[in-house]
């Protein structure tokens, strides 16, 4: 089985461009990667260096859902709580790169939209049904806080990153996010702090320290990776070689129940079948 990663955070915390710089880590790795977007503001396409408009939500093709749910749209009908979503990531992922694919999914919005359960039966019902080969990791962008696990949106995870940048706030949000993991069945629960400046660095450890939330990785703060964000271009192909090994590294001392062989060199996974 492949190994399947969720990424949460507050929103702003950069849980999305870890996301797609941890495609690119798995990718060189010689693993096949699907990012899952389940974001509700969707910007996941974007940090992959897709252009605007080319990744709408399927949760906002109704014609879609009401097929596959048997919902007619109104408050209170029948709807199917498993729903046939075997075909949809190979109807609609969209290709990055050879290795990288996306599918988004994104959330409801707002209020207005209607009955929001059948939607929200859709969406567990693909994130339980996305079956994973040898050499295929998927990558989830969950939702900004805490909705995703209220939702049971990620028991049986194999890893969770849980972002948080420097801000009592982010440290916060991280703090219920662990409490709320650790009862959902995650293998394994890392830290990751991004947006680390040098002068920061220290002061950062010591609340984390202080709050009780262990640290596996830091990702530091890159001008580059700003100005990107600030012109709205595509963080995918960005590297960290440091990062990139430290990252690495942790995924290889899983537990053997979840652990898999990461090269550190491109290798040629298998195609996933069209079957």
């Amino acid at each position: 089985m492949g190994l399947k990663v969720a990424v949460a955070g507050k929103g702003g915390a950069g849980k999305t461009t870890l996301c797609a710089l941890l495609a690119g880590i798995l990718s060189r790795a010689g693993q096949k990667v699907l990012l899952v977007d389940l974001d509700s503001d969707p910007n996941l396409a974007t940090a992959l260096g897709f252009p605007p408009g080319a990744a709408p939500p399927i949760v906002h093709r109704k014609e879609l859902i009401a097929e596959r749910t048997g919902s007619t749209g109104e408050p209170g009908g029948m709807f199917l709580l498993n729903p046939n979503v075997s075909d949809i990531a190979e109807k609609f992922a969209l290709e990055r790169t050879e290795r990288v694919f996306l599918l988004p999914v994104g959330t409801i919005e707002a209020a207005g939209e209607g009955c929001f359960c059948p939607q929200s039966a859709f969406v567990k019902a693909l994130i339980r049904r996305l079956i994973l080969g040898e050499n295929e990791s998927l990558v989830l962008d969950l939702e900004a806080g805490l909705e995703s696990f209220g939702r049971a949106m990620v028991e049986g995870l194999d890893v969770l990153w849980i972002v948080v940048e420097p801000g009592m706030r982010s440290l916060d949000t991280a703090r219920r996010i662990l409490a709320m993991a650790a009862s959902l069945g995650v293998r394994s629960i890392q830290v990751v702090a991004n947006k680390v400046r040098p002068e920061n660095r220290q002061a950062l450890e010591r609340a984390l320290r202080d709050a009780c939330i262990p640290l596996a990785l830091v990702f530091p703060h890159h001008e580059e990776l700003a100005q990107r964000d600030l012109e709205g271009t595509g963080v995918f192909d960005f590297t960290d070689p440091t990062f990139e090994e430290e990252a690495l590294r942790s995924f290889r001392s899983l537990p053997c129940s979840t652990r898999r062989e990461y090269r550190t060199e491109p290798g040629s996974p298998r195609r996933r079948s069209s079957s």
